[in-house]
């Protein structure tokens, strides 16, 4: 995308973690997952859960290693009502795996700078 357009340049920040080395994995591209212990994602949140970032490749195996976007735009799939864009109001996670909510209360995590009720996707500046 050229410096000007709608969006502008795109930077991120993208770290290697690994998967947990217990219990079930199914992480898929685009979920966002929660730190669970050192460099450790998984995408198994309960609602209200920090999102840390956006897995980046499928992931099944224990300890399987992945990349995940910290810093940057994530787009996300949210459930219930649509997130606010006012500059100020970001995510939580889902009680659905993967998926993200709009805040009760509080600001989130990020800002969202687009939502796209159609597709019931936000765009999430990490």
């Amino acid at each position: 995308m050229a410096i000007g357009d709608i969006g502008g340049a795109v930077t991120e920040l993208v770290i290697t973690c690994r998967t947990p080395a217990n219990g079930h994995v199914n992480i898929k591209k685009g979920d966002a997952v929660m730190l669970t212990g050192p460099y450790t994602v998984d995408n198994a949140t309960d609602a209200g859960d920090v999102v840390f970032g956006q897995a980046l490749a499928n992931a099944a195996e224990k300890g399987a290693v992945m990349p995940v976007r910290v810093r940057g735009i994530a787009i996300f799939e949210y459930t219930g009502p649509a997130p606010t864009v006012d500059g100020q109001t970001g995510i939580w996670a889902s009680a659905m795996g993967g998926k993200v909510k709009a805040p009760a209360c509080g600001n989130g995590v990020g800002r969202n700078v687009k939502v796209d009720e159609y597709a019931r996707k936000v765009h999430v500046l990490l």
